[in-house]
């Protein structure tokens, strides 16, 4: 009879699924890093562009990602910016969840906080977490 030699490295398999976040989830998102997940790398953001069709359709900075706007994000230390677009914060957002095995976009918003919200931002801008 034949016995397979057991393999210490494991198995392994690949298993896809698909999260669904909200424009609600983006915007509290973003209020969580705005307020406190990256001020401490990040002095300041400021509203770059709005799609001409939702001008007036938002009121902070954390509602024009969701719109397709752009926001720039000014270095605490340096005169660098980065541009922040919803391509690059669904990047960093998806970056994170398979970063902490999340299985439903519920787990993260129920269990999100300001480290939450700065590592999403810093994946989208930096493809890494390289502050903090």
């Amino acid at each position: 009879m034949y016995k397979p030699k057991p393999n210490d490295m494991g198995h392994t398999i690949k298993i896809e699924r698909t999260l669904t976040f909200t424009d609600e989830n983006i915007g509290d998102l973003l209020v969580a890093a705005f307020e406190g997940g990256i001020d401490y790398w990040c002095r300041m953001v400021r509203i770059m562009f709005v799609p001409e069709e939702h001008l007036g359709k938002y009121e902070y900075a954390s509602d024009v990602i969701a719109l397709g706007g752009v926001l720039e994000l000014y270095d605490a230390e340096s005169p660098d910016t980065w541009e922040l677009t919803l391509d690059k914060f669904l990047n960093g957002l998806k970056m994170y969840c398979e970063e902490n095995n999340y299985k439903n976009a519920e787990d993260l918003m129920d269990g999100h906080d300001a480290d939450t919200a700065d590592a999403i931002v810093q994946y989208a801008l930096f493809d890494d977490v390289i502050f903090g």
